[in-house]
């Protein structure tokens, strides 16, 4: 089977942060935001939430925090989007390099939430041009 091909690549992608905490999807917001680089066009705390704003924002990118409230639904939610929206580049995040990390595949990359703001650009970014 033939990989579908990929649409142009954004020139500002577009982002939907997925966290339970809302102090983190508010601090990732305003970091991803000045950038100039990417365009946050959604945040959700729950996976209920991140299906709604990703069905009807359409974006480029999702980043999030595979815990909500705990990884299995964090993988479900990963899962789901990728077979739903294949085009949908997935950049997972999380606290530590050493904590265990869930499966990437070629839709995904990780950065740490220890990570600077342009190294989440970075991975956002590159996302898109994988």
């Amino acid at each position: 089977m033939q990989p579908l091909p990929r649409p142009e690549l954004p020139s500002t992608p577009r982002v939907v942060i997925v966290d339970a905490d809302r102090r983190v999807l508010q601090s990732l917001s305003d970091l991803l935001g000045v950038s100039g680089e990417v365009e946050v066009v959604g945040r959700a705390g729950d996976v209920r939430a991140a299906l709604e704003e990703i069905e009807r924002l359409n974006p480029d990118v999702v980043l999030v925090d595979p815990r909500l409230p705990d990884v299995d639904a964090g993988m479900a939610l990963i899962g789901g989007m990728t077979r739903a929206w294949p085009s949908i580049r997935v950049v997972i995040t999380g606290w530590g390099d050493n904590e265990a990390r869930p499966a990437l595949n070629g839709h995904s990359c990780f950065v740490s939430k220890g990570s600077s703001p342009e190294e989440f650009v970075d991975a956002i970014v590159a996302g898109c041009r994988d």
